[in-house]
């Protein structure tokens, strides 16, 4: 899948450069951003063929939002989202702010909990750029105590 574009979205940006340079290794191109803002004002500049991004940046549910964005918009809708986050490991601190969103469509074709290997990242991306047929890999919601 070489040539193809992605846009990579994290605040983290020792992640997201470390990422940028193993996935353009592949002969990928990557535009980056760090917020959903600057990913919004990237989609508008060059439609990427696919987007990884992380859920909690400038607010805790910004990568979320932006993924609906993408999923909502008739221009966007056919790009691929891949989510990498560890917001999982804040679900028992901030339930009220991250369970709304897992009772929502989830927006992702894939999710990984941070950290991932950068291989199994770059298999994601191949499969999906491959257009194939994917199973949505969305976290659950805890389940109440059973007896």
């Amino acid at each position: 899948m070489k040539g193809k574009n992605i846009l990579l979205v994290d605040d983290d940006r020792d992640l997201v450069e470390t990422t940028k340079t193993f996935l353009e290794a592949r002969g990928y191109t990557v535009a980056t951003a760090h917020s959903g803002s600057e990913a919004r004002d990237e989609l508008k500049r060059k439609r990427p063929d696919l987007a990884v991004l992380d859920i909690m940046m400038d607010y805790d549910t910004d990568g979320f939002n932006l993924a609906h964005t993408i999923k909502n918009d008739p221009e966007t809708v056919r790009i691929p989202v891949i989510i990498v986050s560890g917001f999982t490991k804040e679900l028992e601190t901030k339930t009220h702010i991250f369970e709304p969103m897992m009772y929502r469509d989830w927006p992702a074709a894939k999710f990984f909990e941070k950290p991932v290997k950068l291989g199994t990242l770059a298999d994601a991306i191949a499969e999906l750029l491959a257009g194939a047929e994917v199973s949505v890999d969305a976290p659950q919601p805890a389940a109440d105590d059973q007896v």
